[in-house]
């Protein structure tokens, strides 16, 4: 009998992956280096964005309304972070610039293309409308409106929100301690030159740290290792002990020097699963060590070890990083198959392609778990259910590719 291990359903590694992640650890953190993590509560915002009415163009600030003249008389000027104070009546103007506050008196605001100045009096061709050209205050938000919701992602969009709500300081998840091991005989450092053609560079290693670097992770913990199973051992048994989460890539299938499951079971690793029953990455491990960190064992294969990141590791990460269960995962969008697509295995498939302009999805011929160039020119994958099969024009689901 194999000890490969029973291969289980996709839905349920991911049920069981997310049912064993820890919760975030809170963590108070400088607002700048808040980006890429998760809101861990709502943001209420504390002032009025913008805090007074402000100009929306360059021009003159006036008083509309019932007005019998069409011509105003310039007093002053209003610039960004240096307003005009004092007070205008009916018949007076203000000089305005974009973004500058505009005195409680007034409540229209002329573009300069539209006005004429003689003799310093500012000639109007027809009354302005009230509140044209104005920024009113609290339009963007209010004081106690939800400017960050608890889940949300810190992009660079709302970070920008919340620092004009002046918020310099966020809860956050802790960061995590992440590791990454690449392992096989064959691989060898980009260092290297002239290698030889039993030989390949080690692609895995950066590839499954740059796709952490896009989390808002840094990777300390960051090496390789050959097909020796007590070196092996001595870095996986130390890595566990200092990692939140620990990613193997290689060595996990059934071969002769496939070392990988059995060093992680005797350093006290307990499986939750050993085979999923997908393409790529069938081969791919989950386990746990004392409960603290998580072990994924990715297949060595560069596509099957990037999609096998892409369903299995990253909503763990998400989920410790502060996301929500019901967000986790890749970026999905609906597309149109270009052409017949025919699924012959009895396991889910993920197939590489790109979405062109018109949202047609074009899959690559080679769909070779090798293929990293496929991969690099790939923006999309589409799932497949065993034995289904799409024709062209059919509408699907894509996950977009980092």
């Amino acid at each position: 009998m194999s000890n490969y291990g029973i291969m289980i359903e996709e839905e349920e590694a991911l049920k069981t992956i997310i049912s064993t992640t820890p919760a975030p650890i809170h963590h108070r953190v400088a607002i700048e280096r808040a980006k890429n993590h998760y809101l861990l509560n709502d943001v209420l915002a504390s002032n009025y964005f913008p805090k007074a009415n402000q100009s929306a163009v360059d021009g003159y600030g006036v008083r509309a309304g019932n007005i019998e003249s069409l011509e105003f008389r310039v007093i002053g000027e209003s610039f960004a972070g240096s307003p005009f104070m004092g007070i205008i009546s009916e018949r007076e103007a203000v000089r305005v610039f974009t973004g500058s506050n505009l005195p409680v008196e007034v409540n229209a605001v002329v573009m300069q293309e539209e006005v004429r100045i003689v003799d310093g009096i500012m000639v109007l061709d027809k009354s302005p409308e009230i509140g044209q050209f104005i920024r009113k205050k609290g339009e963007v938000f209010c004081e106690g409106q939800t400017i960050g919701k608890k889940g949300q992602k810190i992009n660079p969009s709302l970070l920008g929100t919340l620092i004009s709500d002046g918020v310099n300081q966020l809860e956050v998840s802790k960061k995590l301690r992440v590791g990454v091991i690449t392992t096989g005989d064959e691989i060898q450092p980009i260092e290297h030159e002239g290698i030889n053609d039993y030989q390949i560079y080690d692609s895995n290693k950066y590839m499954l740290k740059a796709l952490l670097e896009a989390q808002g992770i840094e990777v300390d913990l960051f090496t390789s290792v050959n097909d020796d199973r007590d070196k092996l051992r001595r870095i996986i048994s130390k890595m566990i002990e200092e990692t939140d989460v620990l990613l193997i890539s290689g060595g996990i299938s059934v071969g002769e020097r496939d070392y990988v499951h059995g060093v992680l079971k005797g350093c006290g690793v307990v499986k939750d699963f050993w085979k999923v029953r997908v393409k790529p990455s069938k081969p791919i491990f989950y386990g746990r060590f004392n409960d603290s960190c998580q072990v994924f064992a990715l297949p060595g294969n560069p596509v099957s070890s990037y999609i096998g990141f892409l369903i299995f590791v990253l909503p763990a990460i998400q989920y410790r990083n502060g996301a929500l269960k019901s967000s986790l995962g890749l970026d999905e969008t609906k597309v149109n198959l270009g052409s017949d697509i025919q699924n012959i295995e009895n396991r889910v498939n993920y197939i590489l392609g790109n979405i062109n302009e018109e949202g047609i999805f074009l899959s690559h011929r080679n769909q070779r778990s090798n293929n990293i160039l496929a991969l690099s020119n790939s923006n999309a994958f589409v799932r497949f259910e065993p034995r289904a099969k799409s024709i062209k024009g059919t509408e699907v689901k894509a996950f977009l590719l980092p």
